[in-house]
């Protein structure tokens, strides 16, 4: 089986390595400190600047690029060479040991590894007000793709069967905001009218999450057949398919604190014989799962086991014999 873990490749110090494995976006982001939007002006931060007069946007190539008012424009290299005085190969350097990149040759102690970059973490994840446009570039699921799902037991005709895509590019308002690395691939769920983006690999609050969905937009509802024994709701749709996989009908609203609308209730309840609650065992797992369960016909159950918050990790690590056994032990009416 293709393990991410034995990734290993060298790669030298350059510019366009810098962004097979960083962004644009992240790269500004990172030095600027702050979250920026495009178009906004700001104060500058390459010189005493009372008047906001410094502007971030997209040339005709679909490059970002900044520009202060006072003469100075360019790219996100261009910045950090601006900012600390640098030539061009100390602005690589500075980049790739800041955000801890691993490119270059140091005993092959440095390969990159995503979940070792600093991020800023004021970059807030959003979800974006239902007239706002999300768009996304969908590609061939990748073998690390495959890979990641598979750890779950979810496989590429599940994640179809969920309108689940991996993403080369996403945009937002017709602007480009997030772009696919191996190290950091996307993947978007689609509903009717709705996209919600998700980064497994992105810092907590760095679009890690991204969605123009509503309380209506329920996870794998469209998904249910007609009728059935059982029905589980759980918290995310990598449950659903997870569970999916285990043999058992799932949905999941968009978090556990979302009131599930009534007719919605009224339609589960009348298609199904059992239904049963699993959020995570945590504080607000709980108080999602009772608050569900205040109007509507369920009975909550959770993994009884606090090193794993969810099925799907515990899947991972267990495998599919022993999560058999555990649903089997805790789905009993």
């Amino acid at each position: 089986m293709y393990n991410l873990s034995t990734i290993q490749d060298y790669k030298a110090l350059t510019k366009d390595n810098i962004l097979t494995v960083s962004s644009e976006e992240e790269i500004m982001r990172y030095y600027l400190g702050f979250d920026f939007e495009i178009g906004r002006t700001y104060n500058s931060p390459l010189r005493k600047d009372n008047n906001p007069s410094f502007a971030l946007y997209y040339n005709r190539y679909n490059q970002l690029k900044f520009k202060d008012f006072n003469g100075i424009q360019g790219s996100c290299f261009d910045l950090v060479m601006n900012l600390y005085n640098l030539g061009f190969v100390e602005t690589l350097i500075r980049i790739n040991n800041n955000m801890k990149l691993g490119l270059g040759y140091q005993d092959g102690s440095n390969q990159h590894s995503e979940k070792d970059v600093v991020r800023y973490t004021g970059f807030k994840a959003k979800i974006i007000k239902k007239s706002n446009l999300i768009q996304f570039k969908p590609q061939h699921f990748t073998p690390q793709d495959l890979e990641y799902w598979h750890q779950y037991g979810i496989t590429k005709d599940i994640l179809k069967k969920y309108d689940v895509y991996s993403a080369k590019y996403v945009f937002l308002n017709k602007v480009l905001v997030l772009r696919y690395f191996y190290n950091n691939p996307i993947y978007c769920y689609k509903f009717s009218n709705a996209i919600k983006v998700y980064r497994p690999e992105a810092k907590k609050g760095n679009f890690k999450w991204m969605s123009n969905i509503t309380s209506r937009d329920i996870q794998g509802l469209n998904q249910l057949p007609k009728s059935g024994n059982t029905l589980i709701i759980t918290k995310a749709l990598k449950d659903v398919m997870c569970l999916h996989a285990l043999g058992y009908n799932a949905i999941a609203p968009q978090s556990e604190t979302t009131y599930m609308a009534e007719d919605i209730v009224k339609d589960i309840t009348s298609r199904f014989n059992h239904i049963y609650i699993l959020f995570d065992l945590d504080d607000a797992g709980r108080k999602g799962a009772y608050m569900l369960n205040t109007y509507l016909d369920s009975k909550i159950v959770f993994i009884p086991y606090v090193d794993y918050k969810d099925i799907t990790d515990y899947y991972k690590v267990m495998g599919k014999t022993k999560t058999l056994k555990l649903l089997n032990k805790i789905i009993v009416w």
